[in-house]
């Protein structure tokens, strides 16, 4: 856990970069810092290894001061990502991921093989090992650079904007590489960027912080997104938040209904509803009208009934030709369909339990004049519509049923703490 007490960070010529910054990052989950050019995120991260010394206040890691350990120790435990990978050009892929275990005195051996094993952890082919960085794109570039920021095993991980380089497809393979990777090795992952979407998508705990290096909101996504505390966090989340805010309600529990299902456009009968054309192994491919003859018309977007959002089963229903969500299971096959008015009935009720529970909250806060709290315990609600997964199946057109630390402190490495006479030139070495 990193914990920041009253932390401000001045320059020389004035400048006020963080300003009396109080902030906990725990442990084992990602922490997002948000905000516009100048609001003080990179000087936070960089505070964190000690590239950047703080003019007041103090930074601890699990209860020992920064200033305690030296910035070699305390570096060594973290892995840094930054834009573009940050690759060494002169060196391959494999030399490039050795570094930090070569820094540390690895044999070359045990280096090379923790290379090759960290490749496939990133879902790269093992014949790029001998590859350099200017024959890789620029996806496989940042994926080389978070092999290189994992090979020491270090327990946290700085990224610094690492994937606002690349196109939005190969950002989206990044994003769910890097939280399919926490998940898998439980580290502390401390990340900034400019893209509230990014920040909402990969963080357990979102940090906004204003221009001069204030905090001005901070909590879970859904509570941003459900209940911005003024004009500025509304702005910068923007206009739809309403609609993103369903990406953290879980779609489990909707009224999924029979459809029927063809092998082929042209079977349906003049007259009948729209039935799901299917593949030899029931995998939905499109939609078939009588209206429309032998026409197959595209499916729309699907969603996986048990595991995926409220968000997912609105694009679903807007998607579809015919105004309805199909569902999946995880094999693929045609589960059903949700309509989109109970789509829209359950973000309703979702909705209301916001209103409700934030109607609550504001209830039972003294009244003392202060502004709302911006303490997350105080904002934390739980999303979701109020479903039954055990609820009877609904056919299409009837009314749903109501329903009821692996870290020690890390010792100095032989030598004094690092004191006051390091300056912050020599923080970056």
């Amino acid at each position: 856990m990193i914990t920041f007490e009253a932390v401000s960070k001045t320059y020389r010529d004035g400048t006020t970069a963080v300003s009396e910054l109080d902030l906990v990052l725990p442990s084992d989950q990602v922490s997002v810092l948000v905000g516009p050019s100048g609001c003080g995120k990179t000087t936070t991260l960089q505070m964190i290894n000690r590239m950047i010394e703080p003019t007041a206040g103090s930074i601890s890691w699990d209860g020992t001061p920064l200033p305690q350990i030296r910035r070699t120790t305390l570096r060594r435990q973290m892995g840094y990502v930054i834009q573009s990978g940050g690759l060494f050009p002169h060196r391959t892929v494999l030399d490039n991921i050795c570094t930090v275990p070569t820094l540390l005195g690895w044999s070359r051996a045990r280096s090379r093989s923790r290379a090759l094993e960290l490749l496939s952890l990133v879902g790269l082919d093992r014949s790029l090992a001998q590859r350099f960085p200017a024959q890789l794109s620029g996806g496989q570039q940042q994926r080389v650079g978070v092999a290189r920021a994992l090979a020491a095993d270090p327990v946290l991980l700085l990224m610094d904007e690492p994937f606002s380089a690349v196109d939005p497809v190969v950002r989206a393979d990044l994003q769910e590489l890097v939280k399919g990777l926490q998940r898998e090795l439980g580290k502390t992952i401390v990340m900034i960027t400019h893209d509230i979407d990014e920040a909402m998508i990969m963080g357990d705990q979102v940090v906004i912080m204003r221009v001069g290096g204030r905090i001005a909101q901070m909590g879970t996504p859904d509570e941003i997104l459900d209940r911005p505390l003024d004009d500025f966090v509304a702005g910068f989340v923007g206009r739809d938040r309403g609609y993103r805010a369903l990406t953290f309600a879980p779609a489990a529990g909707l009224p999924v209904a029979r459809i029927r299902s063809v092998r082929s456009a042209a079977s349906v009968a003049t007259g009948s509803s729209p039935a799901v054309v299917v593949d030899g192994e029931g995998r939905p491919l499109g939609w078939a009208d009588a209206a429309h003859g032998s026409t197959l018309l595209p499916l729309g977007a699907t969603f996986a009934a048990e595991t995926d959002t409220l968000r997912a089963v609105v694009d679903a229903a807007l998607s579809s030709p015919v105004g309805l969500a199909v569902a999946v299971q995880s094999s693929g096959r045609l589960a059903g369909v949700v309509s989109a008015a109970d789509a829209l009935e359950a973000v309703r009720r979702r909705r209301l339990q916001v209103a409700e529970r934030h109607g609550s909250a504001v209830a039972a806060a003294p009244d003392d004049g202060d502004a709302p709290s911006a303490d997350p315990a105080t904002l934390h609600e739980e999303a979701g519509p109020p479903a039954d997964p055990a609820a009877p199946r609904q056919e299409v057109g009837h009314p749903p049923t109501p329903s009821p630390d692996r870290r020690t402190t890390p010792p100095p490495d032989g030598a004094a703490p690092a004191g006051p006479a390091d300056d912050e030139r020599e923080a970056a070495s």
